[in-house]
């Protein structure tokens, strides 16, 4: 093989190698507006560079103010933030979203003495999840527990702050608890529905692990952060936008018979 040859061949083992990496780990997630958010990513600029780092990784944010079947089925993931009334229809939506369609649902809760308490509680019992009733502030010794990729991969996360948060009560067969509080209350933790793809349900009981002016100071809360969306897109299988194995193997087949074309051209 001559050199030319082999400069193509290895152009398109590293074409190939980027459009896996690079689809594999983007998706598109979706989010409240700021006509249901009370906080998050659309309202009041609460959780700013959260979600610019989502973006800044090359996943796609989209918002709605209806959170139902339809608009579900166009996202792998969706952050409900805080807000103040969910409606059956989309209690249902989430339950069939994680369940048969295996995305990934991440429920933020907070304290619970504010109006934000109970809608998650309505979407959390789709799975038997519950939150305490109370508002904590054990936040000097938050810990993460486990070695699972959600506190470990790409950053080992031991410990990280936060402030006044609920806690998780019951929880199903299969939960896995990610931290603690210094008190020894479950704060952040995680259920797989078992359906493929990533079919998982995470629950963090404080918002302020994530927003501009406390959490995300820490870089422990941004490794955090970081964790959990990078094992979520990586069990996204297959993501949205990414071409099937069938396809990349057309593209290869491609690429190499216009390298042989031309290598045929030139000796003629």
């Amino acid at each position: 093989m001559s050199t030319r040859s082999k400069r193509w061949v290895a152009a398109i083992g590293t074409f190939l190698v980027l459009a896996a990496t690079s689809s594999a780990q983007a998706m598109t997630i979706g989010y409240y507006d700021s006509s249901r958010e009370l906080y998050g990513f659309a309202s009041n600029n609460y959780l700013s560079q959260a979600r610019q780092f989502l973006v800044n990784e090359g996943h796609t944010l989209v918002a709605t103010n209806n959170a139902d079947a339809a608009f579900l089925s166009t996202v792998d993931a969706f952050y409900t933030g805080l807000i103040s009334t969910v409606s059956v229809a989309e209690i249902s939506a989430m339950q069939n979203f994680v369940n048969v369609n295996g995305g990934f649902l991440f429920i933020q809760q907070d304290h619970d003495s504010g109006p934000w308490h109970a809608p998650a509680q309505q979407i959390l019992a789709n799975w038997g999840i519950t939150s305490s009733a109370g508002t904590f502030s054990n936040d000097s010794g938050h810990t993460t527990l486990g070695s699972s990729v959600w506190v470990t991969d790409p950053n080992a996360v031991a410990g990280f702050t936060g402030a006044a948060h609920s806690a998780v009560g019951n929880v199903p067969v299969g939960f896995e608890t990610l931290a603690t509080d210094d008190a020894g209350r479950i704060i952040l933790g995680v259920f797989d529905a078992g359906a493929g793809r990533s079919s998982d349900v995470l629950i963090a009981t404080d918002i302020n692990f994530w927003d501009d002016s406390y959490g995300w100071q820490d870089s422990r809360n941004r490794a955090l952060w970081e964790n959990i969306w990078s094992g979520a897109a990586g069990q996204i299988d297959p993501p949205v936008g990414v071409p099937e194995p069938e396809t990349l193997a057309l593209v290869a087949a491609g690429l190499l018979g216009l390298a042989l074309s031309r290598r045929r051209s030139q000796r003629s």
